[in-house]
């Protein structure tokens, strides 16, 4: 029986608070279920890869913009995860903060929906002003609320998490499929701005509904917060966490080189086009094999990481890495190209399901958001620069370099993953499992 590194440490340092957390799993289970399927439906209508740049595109006809879209998500994504792992320390109780940023994060989608409302009422310089503020508020809650809802998460599912991310992958990736459908038709179907501005409001109701899951969650208070300083001295705290934790250390190392390898994943179907192996209408086509992809491996990722652990899915990531830009490399005809997009689709789903699950069981019980804020704060500069260093060098060198270089940053980062430690066979987790304490999986 493989037992959670995390959830072995939480029964040992606060038995009584685990197991009345146990008593509300079944019950957290569903309302997280049900919110992650909610929003994952309802965020496809505001997608910051289609649905806002064809939006922007359209009202402005700047590609400057376009391109800052992506910008500003990246920047409100990452850069404020330290600030919600710094929030929630201290804390007895995650639910209200987590409540709290919910809150706001459907008033940004809200905002966002009544600056498309204002097309026509107001100049459009005007607008676009206000709909990068609404955009870049709303980046920055998608921020604030992952070290908080993976806190939250880590104390209240510790039987089956696995079973957790596998059931919202799957679900979050059918219906985000579904919904990116929806919005194609209802654009389709409606002059511009009125397609859009539907999209934008069932969006807002929709994750509307999802505040009212979030709050029928379920909490006990957690007996021994660690004290939160000032945010600077939280930040402090990151160069003696990464250098004394060796384990997490190791995890970081590899993950940093995988996500670097990650340079080239945009440049695939632009190669594939410019050698007229793929046609423009091919593209719509490996997008959505890349989102089912994702969906479908990372539900079996998660079964995975479930009963076998999250290294061995960090190692299946990088691997699927390899396979992904192997195929761009080497690609002829289109049915190269699916099973590129299949392999990366998987490798996306690692970044969702891994990162944060080993970081969850790496971490010391009362420091679980720190070790979230820190994964996401170093990894992301890798995510951001790698892809604008492919776009600088592609010209000089060609994409297909570009791509060996994914491959060889990847095979690395697999050698570095396969290095890592196994949270669960720390040997408290081993002396829990063999007395069959809570936190045991089967």
């Amino acid at each position: 029986m493989a037992v959670s590194a995390d959830a072995a440490r939480l029964r040992a340092a606060a038995p009584d608070y685990s197991r009345a957390m146990a008593a509300h799993q079944r019950r957290n289970f569903a309302f997280l279920v049900l919110d992650g399927a909610t929003f994952a439906f309802a965020i496809s209508l505001l997608s910051e890869t289609t649905i806002i740049p064809a939006f922007v595109q359209t009202l402005t006809g700047s590609t400057l913009l376009v391109g800052l879209v992506a910008a500003v998500y990246a920047v409100g994504h990452y850069l404020p995860q330290l600030v919600g792992a710094h929030l929630v320390r201290g804390r007895t109780r995650r639910k209200p903060l987590l409540l709290a940023i919910v809150v706001a994060e459907r008033v940004g989608i809200l905002a966002i929906a009544i600056t498309a409302q204002l097309i026509g009422v107001l100049d459009t310089t005007t607008i676009v002003v206000i709909f990068f503020v609404a955009f870049g508020a709303y980046a920055v809650t998608t921020g604030l609320i992952g070290p908080v809802y993976g806190d939250f998460l880590a104390k209240a599912i510790t039987l089956n998490r696995g079973w957790f991310f596998a059931i919202v992958q799957l679900l979050g990736g059918l219906l985000g499929f579904t919904a990116a459908l929806v919005a194609e038709s209802i654009v389709r179907s409606n002059d511009f701005p009125y397609g859009i501005q539907l999209c934008f409001w069932i969006c807002f109701a929709l994750s509307f509904l999802s505040i009212f899951f979030v709050a029928g969650l379920k909490e006990e208070p957690y007996p021994h917060p660690e004290p939160r300083g000032h945010f600077w001295s939280t930040v402090r705290e990151i160069p003696a966490l990464v250098a004394t934790d060796r384990a997490y250390r190791r995890f970081i190392l590899a993950r940093c080189l995988l996500a670097f390898a990650t340079l080239g994943i945009g440049f695939v179907v632009v190669d594939g086009l410019r050698e007229g192996v793929l046609k423009p209408s091919d593209a719509a086509l490996l997008a959505a094999v890349f989102i089912l992809s994702q969906a479908v491996l990372g539900f079996l990722l998660s079964i995975v990481g479930n009963y076998f652990g999250w290294k061995a899915v960090v190692v299946l990531g990088g691997i699927f890495l390899v396979i992904g830009m192997s195929c761009a490399v080497f690609g002829g005809f289109i049915g190269v190209y699916v099973v590129a997009f299949v392999a990366l689709g998987g490798a996306n789903a690692v970044t969702v399901i891994g990162d944060p699950n080993m970081s969850i069981e790496l971490a010391p019980t009362a420091r679980t958001s720190l070790y979230l804020g820190t994964t996401s704060t170093v990894l992301a500069p890798f995510f951001i620069l790698g892809p604008l260093i492919a776009g600088a060098v592609a010209d000089g060198v060609g994409y297909r370099v570009v791509f060996g270089a994914a491959i060889v940053l990847a095979a690395i980062g697999v050698v570095f993953a396969l290095r890592m430690a196994e949270p669960r066979q720390a040997p408290g987790v081993l002396e829990v499992a063999s007395v069959g304490q809570p936190g045991v999986q089967p």
